[in-house]
């Protein structure tokens, strides 16, 4: 089949969790399609990841824009009938572009990664066309609400997702399939749009070869007494939880264990998150790195204390795919069909998060064996080559019902 894949960035570097999905998705119809990518660009160097997309046979069209200033966000927020977040991506240059690569190519279906680029389907009026719903986008505007101590800011939340909850009920019903990456998230849209939306599951996978449990010299050691959270942390979820963690359970891990180093490992860190580090030395903020396996091999526990989410969560499926006991949160571990207690351990309140990390640490052999239990759970279930079998019987179902 012919693809047109439209995507609100370009998936590469892949260095957050949406792009880690829209490229690996992208991967998957890749195989055994003709994709053209169609997405905005904000950066520069955009146009220096062509020759990636070429390896996988897909041509790439970059249509350029700017971010919003401070007043346009404003203006935005404040006037705007529609979410900001979802209104910025509207743009007469796209539709431009689409119409101009119509004139040139006939496409079998489109496949519309995320909400903000939902705009786009009228443009598409006798083609299939999928919709990837990465979270459920009103929801995760909704707990932010629900987390956030300043008035104001609590108040702007709420408006906004009141706001998605109307655009995400309308457009999740014009599409021919439209992807969940949980059963959880599916129920919620389904609830939302009283049933009428074509919805499926399509979860979040990882890469269980390069996410291994091998590893050579210094990669391979394990410091003895090392936690780590990986994680874009300019998203605002990844933000509250280490302000969260540092702030109520890991006070109570050092009650017992002093010597615990904590690895928070992201690109872009708040001035809050950096001044954790600057604080105590026992707290290392690394910033962005290449290649965040060798933090994840050398730590006792991979931690994910996150009280706001949506979709799932690619951290903890990369650190059971390594074979690494996870401690997380019941929000930070949705969308995973996990057993607690056997490839997982979770806990809701500080004290109970806090004795479940130090049970771990405390017992190498238990940790161990919830480590390897977690690695064969995502390699018989969760692996992208297997998520994309559903992809490929999903598309062909949609495209042969049109």
């Amino acid at each position: 089949m012919n693809i047109l894949f439209l995507s609100p960035r370009l998936p590469l570097p892949a260095d957050t969790g949406g792009k880690i999905r829209t490229f690996n998705i992208l991967k998957q119809i890749a195989k055994t399609n003709h994709v053209h990518l169609l997405c905005f660009s904000f950066e520069r160097t955009d146009q220096d990841h062509m020759g990636n997309f070429k390896e996988l046979g897909v041509q790439m069209t970059l249509v350029p824009v700017d971010e919003p200033t401070i007043l346009e966000k404003i203006s935005g927020v404040l006037f705007k009938s529609i979410p900001f977040s979802i209104a910025k991506y509207n743009s007469s240059r796209m539709r431009q572009e689409i119409e101009k690569i119509l004139k040139t190519r006939s496409f079998d279906a489109v496949h519309v990664d995320h909400l903000h680029m939902a705009h786009y389907k009228d443009c598409f009026k006798d083609i299939p066309c999928m919709l990837d719903e990465h979270n459920v986008e009103y929801k995760l505007l909704e707990r932010c609400a629900q987390h956030e101590g300043s008035l104001i800011k609590k108040f702007f939340y709420q408006q906004q997702s009141d706001k998605m909850r109307v655009f995400e009920g309308q457009k999740t019903k014009e599409f021919n399939a439209v992807f969940a990456c949980s059963s959880e998230d599916q129920k919620i849209l389904s609830d939302l749009t009283s049933g009428m939306a074509p919805l499926h599951v399509i979860a979040n996978g990882v890469d269980t070869a390069y996410f291994d449990t091998s590893g050579s010299g210094q990669d391979k050691l394990q410091e003895e007494d090392a936690i780590v959270f990986t994680g874009s942390m300019d998203w605002l979820p990844n933000d509250d939880a280490i302000t969260y963690f540092c702030g109520k359970i890991l006070p109570l891990i050092w009650q017992k264990k002093e010597t615990v180093k904590f690895y928070v490992v992201g690109k872009n860190p708040s001035t809050a998150v950096k001044d954790l580090a600057s604080r105590d030395p026992r707290v290392i903020v690394t910033g962005r790195v290449d290649d965040v396996r060798p933090y994840i091999r050398r730590s006792g526990v991979f931690i994910v204390p996150l009280r706001i989410g949506g979709g799932t969560r690619l951290k903890i499926l990369e650190a059971m795919s390594m074979g690494k006991a996870v401690v997380s949160t019941s929000i930070g571990a949705e969308g995973i069909e996990y057993t607690d207690g056997k490839n997982i351990l979770l806990g809701d309140e500080p004290q109970d998060f806090a004795d479940k990390v130090l049970l771990l640490l405390n017992d190498p052999q238990r940790s161990q064996s919830i480590g390897l239990e977690a690695r064969q759970f995502v390699c018989g279930r969760y692996d992208w080559n297997i998520i994309g079998q559903t992809l490929k019987r999903i598309y062909g179902e949609a495209v042969h019902v049109q």
